[in-house]
């Protein structure tokens, strides 16, 4: 179980300050789908950040995670809207059955920035069990922001996300599969075939594999780290240490910031253009 599950979590935060997906992303997954479009299923769905979007496509939409905070999030945030073709459960992406029983009654299932901590194997087949043939799989995740333009900065965060003297030893091991774009697990070809890869890396000339960039001012970008699981651990080990905004005299992402001011010229309002790297894999139900 990672450090959403847990109840002392922001899953408001991580609800307000985590990127959203733009549409170009859904217009690559529906392009990409064949056939009937009638239940779809997105597993770690968090807050449902990348589940809403898909009710524009199918006539029914689950949102599962494990993280029983998360879903209670997801779940406030469909109480304040007239969605009547969306619905949360609690539940791990290994265990699809535990709300869907009968096999091959999928149409699609998608996993956005949660693929890396599942357990894959048992999770493929789960998948297999629940797709129709010629469903559709997806995942897709997205890792370390880029601030365009601004070399310095970008390698001060590196140090901060991954340096042993800040937040590197608090990643869940999951995070490595991410950062590596999820080569280290892929669809096994006895249950899925047509596997496709759309990779992107920040930083690059040709953006036609960009999902995530957005505008943000700097102040947002420090309430984005903030949501981090890596950070939400690093608290656990130095509980005294308050941000400044709850009033203390500052934590760990205080002092990055402070040193990222420093360096740029920013405030916490200069509007930045932040892009991340990305990876989308794609597969069909044998």
């Amino acid at each position: 179980m990672t450090s959403f599950s847990d109840s002392t979590y922001s899953s408001k935060d991580y609800s307000d300050f985590r990127p959203s997906y733009p549409p170009a992303l859904y217009t690559t997954l529906i392009d990409y789908h064949k056939g009937p479009r009638n239940l779809a299923i997105d597993l770690g769905c968090g807050p449902g950040t990348g589940t809403y979007p898909l009710t524009s496509y199918f006539t029914k939409v689950i949102g599962s995670d494990p993280s029983s905070v998360m879903i209670e999030q997801a779940r406030k945030a469909l109480a304040a809207k007239s969605q009547s073709n969306l619905e949360f459960v609690v539940s791990a992406a290994e265990e699809i059955s535990s709300y869907i029983d009968r096999p091959g009654s999928v149409d699609f299932i998608s996993a956005s920035q949660a693929a890396h901590w599942f357990q894959h194997d048992k999770w493929f087949k789960e998948c297999a069990r629940a797709l129709r043939p010629g469903g559709t799989l997806t995942y897709f995740g997205y890792k370390d922001h880029f601030y365009v333009g601004n070399r310095i900065v970008n390698d001060i965060m590196m140090d901060f996300s991954y340096g042993d003297k800040y937040l590197g030893p608090y990643w869940e091991p999951g995070r490595k599969l991410l950062r590596n774009q999820y080569r280290d697990f892929v669809p096994p070809s006895d249950l899925f075939t047509d596997v496709q890869r759309i990779e992107y890396n920040a930083g690059e000339s040709d953006t036609s594999g960009q999902f995530m960039a957005k505008a943000m001012t700097l102040e947002a970008s420090e309430s984005y780290v903030r949501t981090w699981s890596s950070f939400h651990n690093w608290c656990k080990d130095y509980p005294g240490e308050i941000a400044r905004r709850d009033g203390g005299q500052g934590d760990v992402v205080d002092r990055l910031f402070d040193r990222v001011k420093k360096v740029s010229g920013w405030t916490e309002r200069t509007i930045l253009q932040v892009e991340w790297s990305s990876i989308m894999v794609l597969a069909r139900r044998l």
